[in-house]
């Protein structure tokens, strides 16, 4: 399964959750460095929803940092999907009960689509020659 597929599935279960409307909301809480591949995910699955399952769905997203996001959702925070930036972060709601506790069970890789979203900042022009550990042809 592909990790848009897999984001995509999460979507769906967390939308037929939904009491029927003309319109059903999502709100997906997640961490901040997220916030832009979810504008790309949210717009592929508005359209994949509304062929699948005859119905509009609109997707709100509540970012911020993951712990504080964790923490929101644990105090309250309605969100119908969940995604964190660590294990942690998710198993602190299911540990209040606002997740389930098998959430990791729940699809393919143990529920973790991705790899870590590692940024490497440098000033301009990156004077020190910092490379990423995938660029294996440049010298250290």
């Amino acid at each position: 399964m592909t990790k848009t597929k897999l984001l995509l599935a999460s979507l769906a279960l967390a939308a037929s959750g939904i009491a029927s409307a003309q319109q059903q909301t999502l709100l997906n809480a997640s961490y901040d460095v997220a916030r832009e591949f979810y504008k790309d995910v949210n717009a592929a699955f508005v359209p994949w929803y509304k062929k699948t399952a005859g119905k509009d769905v609109k997707v709100e997203q509540a970012h911020g940092g993951s712990s504080a996001q964790a923490r929101a959702v644990a105090d309250g925070l309605d969100a119908d999907v969940v995604t964190m930036n660590t294990t942690t972060d998710i198993a602190f709601p299911a540990d209040k009960g606002v997740v389930a506790k098998d959430w990791n069970k729940r699809f393919p890789h143990n529920a973790a689509p991705t790899t870590s979203t590692m940024l490497f900042l440098t000033r301009n022009g990156n004077p020190k020659g910092i490379k990423d550990w995938s660029d294996r042809s440049s010298p250290t």
